[in-house]
């Protein structure tokens, strides 16, 4: 079977373990990923991003949902269908670039505990920019060299301009081009990555007239995308929230590079010996999106082939797009590269001592990565299923009790607010929102926000309100680096406080309804 058979078998595999794993899966504590599913759900109603609704990332992703929701309808294995197919991407990508730095049996193993370890919880496979932007930009490097490796093949023949093998490279330049820009439309700051990939271009004489074709459809993405914002009127609220982004998120949001929520130290406190060996071990394999990177550096020092260049250059600018947050979630979305950089370098190894623990260190990352496999599908297997307004999903039965009992209280005709961090319910209630933020994140938010946000609530009271009480230090355990003197809203809560009853407590959350004066003012209204 000939590589590219095997990197798309990989890809349909990949697809299929993950669509059956979570592309139907309700998980009630995720929060990002309600952002995205209620933009693209506001999209579909013919809002925009940043005109309608307050947004920080970049446009592509809510359009890549609110595409799948057209097609295949509103529910949530639409909303994964995106996710799914970029985790796929990406482990095939993975494979290919693997297989040529050292072989096939190499590369199949590290595209296994690729999706292995990055996907092990059930928060992972969610929609989320991230996946799609380093999707994209992996997509993008991984034609880089397939175009240039036609390039190269076309000038050893000595073959003029209008061979097949050279059409084939300009093609697939281009084709990269595209995919670069789509990843920048997603995520603004991977706009490094697409400069890094045409600096590689342009470094080596070999390669240089790709970069032509690889800048053309980088342009074509780049004035598609722009074209659309324009024509909506997007594009001065664009700009304003950009530049709300550099000043508000990048304080809030910093953290240590490969950090996790409450420290390493919190995950080995009231443990035994045994159970500490355990979990030391599983972290030797869930921080490899951390660690990969510091030892695929060792490539530089074995005059590194331009291939190796071109995916150490995606790598580390991948990495610098996620900063100011570092923490081993976004390292995991954009360390594919570092995969494939390490299974060349263990592969191709002289070393004696590499020699004699290669395959030792194989059959224990197969072990671990097959335990976590089985331990995910028997989770799957346990979960309960249930037929809801967002299509048919499964997952824990006092997850999916919720999920009921919000979708009987609220109705898609009802308006909601939710507060301050759950966005996740607009989207399973269709209820409309009267203020333009499907999230509030005190600490990161100013004065200016909440009290944009408090003008539409008194100018248009929800119906409902769904609360959340979250202490000062639970926003610093997320959020270490958060104002900490804008840790509360308390002109909002004011509001929720003066004219809303608690009627029901579901999960950690409460329902609020409008009391006597509030509800006179809805149905002025």
């Amino acid at each position: 079977m000939s590589l590219t058979r095997r990197t798309g078998l990989v890809f349909l595999c990949t697809i299929a373990y993950l669509g059956w794993l979570a592309a139907s899966r309700f998980v009630l504590v995720m929060n990002d990923e309600g952002i995205y599913l209620d933009g693209g759900l506001r999209l579909l109603r013919g809002e925009m991003p940043y005109r309608d609704f307050f947004t920080i990332t970049g446009p592509g992703t809510f359009a890549l949902i609110a595409a799948s929701f057209r097609v295949f309808g509103t529910t949530i294995l639409a909303a994964r269908i995106p996710v799914v197919w970029d985790i796929g991407i990406i482990t095939a990508c993975l494979f290919w670039l693997a297989a040529k730095l050292s072989n096939s049996m190499t590369a199949a193993l590290a595209a296994f505990i690729y999706v292995t370890f990055s996907t092990p919880v059930e928060t992972a496979v969610v929609a989320n920019h991230r996946w799609d932007s380093g999707a994209w930009a992996i997509l993008a490097g991984t034609l880089i060299i397939v175009a240039t490796e036609a390039a190269s093949e076309a000038a050893s023949k000595n073959s003029s301009a209008g061979t097949p093998s050279a059409r084939f490279s300009g093609a697939t330049g281009f084709g990269a081009g595209i995919a670069a820009g789509i990843a920048a439309w997603c995520t603004p700051p991977v706009a490094l990555a697409v400069a890094a990939l045409g600096a590689c271009l342009v470094i080596y004489h070999a390669t240089r007239r790709l970069f032509v074709m690889y800048a053309s459809g980088v342009a074509v993405a780049f004035a598609a995308g722009a074209i659309w914002i324009i024509r909506t009127g997007a594009l001065r609220a664009m700009l304003d929230s950009l530049l709300w982004s550099s000043s508000n998120y990048l304080g809030a949001n910093r953290t240590w590079y490969g950090s996790v929520t409450d420290g390493y130290a919190n995950l080995l406190r009231g443990t035994s010996a045994g159970e500490a060996a355990n979990t030391i071990l599983l972290l030797a394999f869930f921080t490899l999106p951390a660690t990969l990177p510091l030892f695929s550096a060792t490539w530089l020092w074995k005059r590194p082939s331009r291939t190796v260049v071109i995916l150490l250059t995606l790598g580390f600018a991948l990495i610098l797009s996620t900063y100011p947050r570092w923490d081993l979630n976004h390292l995991t979305w954009v360390s594919a590269p570092f995969y494939a950089l390490a299974a060349g370098l263990i592969a191709r190894s002289s070393s004696k001592m590499v020699s004699v623990l290669r395959k030792p260190l194989a059959v224990i990352a197969l072990v671990v990565a097959g335990a976590c496999v089985a331990m995910s599908v028997q989770q799957r297997l346990h979960e309960a299923a249930r037929v809801t307004s967002v299509g048919n999903v499964h997952g824990r039965p006092e997850d999916l009790d919720v999920l009921a009992t919000v979708q009987a209280r609220v109705k898609p005709s009802d308006t909601l607010f939710v507060f301050p961090y759950r966005p996740l319910l607009y989207f399973v209630t269709g209820a409309h929102n009267p203020t333009r933020y499907s999230f509030l994140q005190p600490g990161m938010f100013s004065d200016k926000e909440e009290a944009e946000a408090l003008s539409e609530l008194r100018a248009h009271p929800p119906r409902l309100v769904f609360y959340s009480y979250m202490s000062p230090e639970a926003y610093l355990r997320i959020w270490p680096a958060s104002d900490r003197r804008r840790l509360q809203m308390t002109g909002i809560e004011t509001f929720l406080r003066e004219n809303y009853q608690e009627t029901e407590t579901l999960a950690d959350f409460k329902l609020l309804e409008a009391g006597t004066r509030a509800a006179v003012i809805t149905a002025a209204h």
